[in-house]
This record gives C-alpha cells, sequence and structure tokens, in this order.
C-alpha cells in the first residue's frame, strides 16, 4: 500500500512538474509575443486587403487572357480590306474595279468585275433590266465563292427561267444600312436599268448594343476605330462584372430614348432608299430582316437582340408602308432547315443551299411583279 502511494505520489508530483512547465512555457510565450497594438493591427489588416485584392485581378486578368485567346476567330474582318479602298462620302469605303482574290478566306475567292461588283455566274450591262443586291456581307455572299452567293443563284434560276433580267451584286462585307444606301446613289441610281433592289443589313445593330446614347449613324466598322473612343478597361476584374452584368441584362447601354432615336435614324434612312429607289424607276424594293442562326440569337446579350429586333421591325414596317415594298421573312424560311445546311457560321452567312433558298423567294417575288 504504501509503495502504490508512494507511486501515486510521484506521478502527481511529476504531472504537477509538467503543469508548471506548461504554465512556465506559456508565460514565456505571452512574454515574447506581445500583442499587436491597434496601428499594427489596423497596417497589417490593409497588407490582407490589398493582397486579396491582388490577388483576385491577377485571376481576372489570367481569366481575361485565357478568354480571349479561346474567342473564336471572326469568320468576317473588317476596316479596308484588300478588294476595298476608302472614299471620302457616306460609304466610306468601295469596291476595287476588277480585283481577284482566289485564295482569299478560307480558298473561297473573291473577284469583282470593271464596276467594282462582285462576280458570279451573273454579267452586269447598264442597260439590261438589272436586279440589284445591296447590303452587307449576307448579300455579298461572304465565305462561299462567287457563283455561290444569293445574287449569282438568282441569276442561275432567273437563266433557267427564260427571264432576260441581269443581276447586280452591290453589296460590301460590314456595309451598314447607312453605306448600302449611299452605295446605290452614288454608284448604281441613275448609271443602271433597275428592275428590283433588294436590301439586307446587319449594322448599325451592333454598333448600337455596344455604344447605346454615344451611337451615332456614321459609326460603322470602317469608322469607328476613328469616331469612337475605345474604352479599354486595365482593371480586368472590373471589365468581367460589367461584362456579366451585361449579359444578365442588369445594366444596359440602351435607353427608351436612344433605342427611339436608334429606330428613327433607321426609319428615315429606309424612306429615304425607297425615293431614291422610286425616282430611279425601280419597280419593286425587297428588304430583308437581319437573319441569324436561333441559337446564336438566343446567347447574345439583350441590348444586341433588342437592336436586332428594332431594326427588323422599322425595316417590316417599310413594306407596309408602300405597296412596291415586300418583306422577305429570311427568318422563318431558313429556320425551317437546319442551321448547318444554311449558315456557315454562327453570325448569319449563308451557304449555298441557304443562299439559293433565299433567291428562289427573290425569284418569285419579281415573278409576281412582272405579272402585275
Amino acid at each position: 500500500m504504501q509503495k502504490k502511494s508512494a507511486q501515486r505520489g510521484i506521478c502527481g508530483a511529476a504531472g504537477l512538474e509538467s503543469l508548471n512547465v506548461g504554465e512556465l512555457w506559456l508565460s514565456s510565450r505571452e512574454t515574447t509575443s506581445p500583442e499587436l497594438s491597434p496601428t499594427k493591427k489596423a497596417i497589417f489588416y490593409v497588407i490582407m486587403f490589398v493582397f486579396v485584392l491582388l490577388s483576385v485581378e491577377g485571376m481576372a486578368q489570367l481569366w481575361r487572357y485565357v478568354r480571349n485567346a479561346r474567342l473564336p476567330v471572326a469568320t468576317e474582318t473588317f476596316q479596308v480590306r484588300s478588294f476595298t479602298r476608302l472614299v471620302d462620302d457616306a460609304r466610306h469605303v468601295t469596291a476595287i474595279p476588277d480585283s481577284t482574290n482566289p485564295s482569299y478566306g478560307n480558298g473561297w475567292g473573291i473577284s469583282t468585275d470593271a464596276y467594282g461588283f462582285r462576280r458570279g455566274a451573273q454579267r452586269t450591262e447598264p442597260d439590261c433590266p438589272n436586279v440589284v443586291f445591296i447590303g452587307d456581307s449576307v448579300p455579298f455572299g461572304y465565305g462561299v465563292p462567287d457563283n455561290a452567293a444569293m445574287p449569282s443563284k438568282l441569276f442561275e434560276r432567273l437563266q433557267k427561267a427564260n427571264d432576260a433580267r441581269c443581276v447586280i451584286n452591290a453589296a460590301i462585307p460590314s456595309y451598314s444600312l447607312f453605306q448600302a444606301v449611299a452605295r446605290f446613289e452614288h454608284e448604281i441610281a441613275g448609271k443602271f436599268n433597275v428592275s428590283a433592289l433588294y436590301l439586307q443589313f446587319f449594322d448599325p445593330a451592333t454598333q448600337f448594343s455596344r455604344l447605346g446614347a454615344e451611337w451615332r449613324p456614321e459609326v460603322d466598322w470602317t469608322t469607328e476605330a476613328v469616331l469612337v473612343k475605345k474604352k479599354w478597361q486595365p482593371i480586368a476584374s472590373v471589365e468581367l462584372i460589367h461584362d456579366q452584368l451585361l449579359r444578365l441584362d442588369v445594366i444596359t447601354p440602351i435607353d427608351e430614348q436612344s433605342l427611339n432615336r436608334y429606330r428613327l435614324e433607321i426609319r428615315q434612312t429606309l424612306e429615304r432608299l425607297h425615293d431614291l429607289a422610286v425616282r430611279a424607276g425601280v419597280k419593286q424594293l425587297i428588304v430583308a430582316p437581319i437573319t441569324v442562326p436561333y441559337s446564336s440569337y438566343q446567347r447574345w446579350p439583350p441590348a444586341l437582340q433588342s437592336a436586332i429586333d428594332a431594326a427588323n421591325d422599322e425595316t417590316k414596317q417599310l413594306s407596309a408602308r408602300h405597296a412596291d415594298t415586300s418583306f422577305l421573312d429570311t427568318i422563318g424560311l431558313l429556320r425551317n432547315y437546319p442551321e448547318d445546311d444554311v449558315f456557315v457560321d454562327k453570325c448569319c452567312h449563308l451557304t449555298e443551299r441557304g443562299n439559293d433558298l433565299v433567291a428562289e423567294q427573290v425569284q418569285r417575288l419579281i415573278a409576281s411583279e412582272r405579272r402585275q
């Protein structure tokens, strides 16, 4: 018994000794590591806050770099191309006559005739009753060879139907509505016998969706580098947050007043085109809406959707105001077919099949006008 008690005493003493040692160690820690002063704490928290911000911004910069690197290569380049040149009027650029580049694009090639119109199966004859196409890269036939463009497919159909009319492809890639009308006025009206006129455009929808209240009709893919100050955002995290808010429609550059001004500019320009066409002896004006793959339209920002819808509505209203103007619903037409069958990309450019489908409807419209 005495032995066990002695052992317990020894253990108790050892435990007490270890406890005292622990207390001594803690007290020594407290002595050697005094609590930070309020000033030092504040500096410490500021440094941590800045470190977190810099880490977030670093990740945002990295993400922006990766995102931009992963963006699909544009199917269409802008500004001045090898087959266009600058001009000092509302066209801003026009096509170079007798230009040939068989390797342009992905090898589908581009060539223009002596008047600066894109070649194809058609021929350009000033005195022949012409069906003239004006607008942007869609009627131009961007992404397909000359003979696969919409005007060329129409000419082939006219030939098969023994229709003696000629066809002119006066569209130019990236042209806005305002540039297209200016080209008709400067290069076609009064210089060519025009039986029917076809118009299809995309811009100014893109510019307006990005600029909103700052948008002006003279801003297009040729002039925006000069007329629009590029607002590069050095803080990537702010840019990414802003982009997400735009996509979620939390903020938008478009307000009702700006949208009304945008619509008015389009309406007035369409009416001006109609007046020019009437004075030029055009018997029929055909207008088509901005037509893109439905899957693309769904993914685009609400601001761009609104700009497209407004332009298409103004185009459709033009046909309702004038008996000599027809609205060709290319949206409804092409939605009946698989997207890959009629579109060459996720933008708006048509395959040869898509161009032929539209050309078939154009032929029907101008044939009905001829019978009247």
